[in-house]
């Protein structure tokens, strides 16, 4: 069972010391800068991501100042944790996160990946997110979910 749990000072190092596939380090910052970075963005989380009591993955998402649209902004698997369909149900605990919490004005989830990526864009056309055609943001492809 996934839950979404608070990063907090029991946690932030087990957080920070996941990682994903050498193949995939190019694709993704990493959740020490993610945690850093979470200081500078008024409305966004840092959510731990566990499967039972485990700890197994890392988002982070919020309302974007610009567009004030739901974006996640970083979401990671650990490596010794994928292929057992956890990403799957980390992102449905995310959208129902978001869907939760969300006002009536929000119509959208936005996230962005590396066109090079394509585990990344299979992965999220199987949830839902459709491409934005034609829209990259600093050289990401952009994605959107629309509740």
């Amino acid at each position: 069972m996934i839950t979404l749990q608070e990063v907090t000072k029991e946690n932030w190092i087990d957080v920070i010391s996941l990682s994903v596939r050498d193949d995939q380090k190019a694709f993704i910052t990493s959740n020490a800068v993610s945690l850093a970075q979470l200081h500078f963005l008024d409305e966004f989380v840092a959510k731990a991501i566990y499967a039972n009591e485990e700890l197994v993955g890392f988002a982070l998402y919020g309302v974007d100042e610009d567009d004030g649209e739901y974006w996640i902004y970083r979401f990671m698997i650990d490596q010794k944790f994928q292929g057992k369909n956890y990403g799957r149900e980390a992102m449905s605990a995310l959208i129902e996160d978001i869907r939760a919490n969300k006002q009536p004005r929000h119509k959208t989830i936005t996230l962005s990946y590396e066109p090079k990526n394509q585990a990344a864009k299979q992965f999220y056309d199987k949830i839902g997110f459709q491409e934005v055609e034609g829209l990259l943001i600093s050289d990401e492809q952009v994605s959107r979910y629309t509740f």
